[in-house]
């Protein structure tokens, strides 16, 4: 052991070839930057170390401050282990049923891409400041407003989680971001009715569902041949699960709210359906919908290429707007009750609903008149 030439501390042996700064009451120290002080170059970069700290205090910095800084932090404190650490939760709940796989994906995305800027800081130094700090960088990048507020929420999600663990005291105010009003296409009646036909025949039927329905993409595909009941002169059609994933093995779980409902099959889909679909497959559960050259279960790029081949030249709505949104909104023009529309969509929050639903300009002209 080197004797202490000087009383803030001294480098020590830690037995073999390993060194380490002794600092009394205050701790040790036995690695810089993640460089652990090992062998002779070791030993001369701890006593460099220690030279530093012994300066900084002579300078009049204290001397707990200067060592804390000098002190490796633990990584399940750093920002960016923490996050990840929030990722794999939440990939668990994806696996238990209780979150998306999209959820998922985009916080995945995040830790890659966005979370570097937080590299090496500490919880503790996730301040309103270090937020908007962060936030100010994305919008140098020129993200959108909704990308940033997407990215923030995500960061508060994650000090949620860990504030609920007792690993944070408390969630650090977070900025807010002004996100205009997004305003979907919407899609006049006609117009749907245009783009359904320029479907093969063979392959309408999950297009004229969602669009006669209102289902979303995601419940389209997880339907199941046994959750279309023809008993009674009105079919019905059990909504209760979605496919998580993008694939066509991906994981099926509950819908986005959770709720099941029971809905009457449209009369063009059921139409549709009994000249397309072997019922057969109620015994073996098999899909409703399914890619007719693998036969599987469709896969959100077999599901949205269609639509993307047919809208071409028409319109740049997407398969969510031109469906679901569409049907909401030519539902409202119908004089349904906005609140019936809001049961058979699936909503828990009106607001939801008042979203989709928007009335068109042609209606809005006509309720002007009257």
């Amino acid at each position: 052991m080197d004797h202490p030439t000087r009383r803030i501390g001294w480098v020590s042996s830690k037995g073999g070839d390993r060194y380490e700064i002794d600092f009394r009451e205050l701790g040790r120290i036995s690695s810089l930057d993640g460089v652990t002080f090992r062998g002779d170059e070791g030993k001369i970069l701890a006593t460099g170390v220690l030279r530093a700290i012994e300066s900084a205090v002579a300078r009049g910095e204290a001397l707990e401050s200067v060592v804390a800084r000098y002190r490796p932090h633990s990584r399940k404190r750093e920002i960016v282990a923490a996050f990840s650490r929030f990722v794999s939760h939440v990939e668990d709940l994806v696996e238990a049923g209780d979150r998306s796989e999209k959820t998922a994906r985009e916080y995945r995305r995040l830790l890659r891409t966005e979370l570097p800027w937080w590299q090496k800081r500490t919880i503790d130094e996730m301040t309103f400041a270090a937020l908007e700090d962060w936030d100010r960088s994305l919008v140098v990048r020129k993200l959108s407003p909704k990308s940033r507020k997407n990215y923030l929420g995500a960061l508060r999600a994650a000090c949620s989680w860990l504030a609920r663990r007792g690993e944070l005291k408390s969630v650090p105010p977070f900025p807010r971001v002004e996100v205009p009003e997004h305003r979907p296409t919407i899609l006049p009646r006609e117009v749907v009715d245009f783009l359904l036909r320029q479907i093969p025949e063979k392959q309408r039927g999950p297009y004229l569902l969602a669009a006669r329905m209102g289902l979303r993409p995601g419940e389209v595909r997880a339907l199941d041949v046994s959750d279309v009941s023809r008993s009674g002169k009105i079919w019905r059609l059990n909504v209760s699960k979605a496919v998580q994933g993008p694939h066509s093995g991906s994981k099926i779980g509950p819908t986005k709210n959770r709720r099941d409902r029971v809905l009457p099959v449209h009369p063009e889909v059921r139409e549709w359906l009994e000249h397309h679909i072997d019922w057969t497959g109620r015994l073996r559960r098999a899909p409703l919908f399914t890619n007719p050259v693998s036969h599987k279960r469709l896969s959100h790029t077999q599901f949205y290429e269609v639509w993307y081949r047919v809208r071409q030249g028409v319109t740049d709505a997407s398969l969510y707007q031109g469906t679901k949104h569409s049907f909401a909104s030519d539902a409202l023009e119908s004089g349904i009750d906005i609140n019936r529309i809001r049961k058979f969509l699936g909503h828990s929050d009106p607001r939801s609903t008042e979203r989709y639903a928007k009335l068109s300009d042609k209606s809005l002209d006509i309720f002007a008149e009257r």
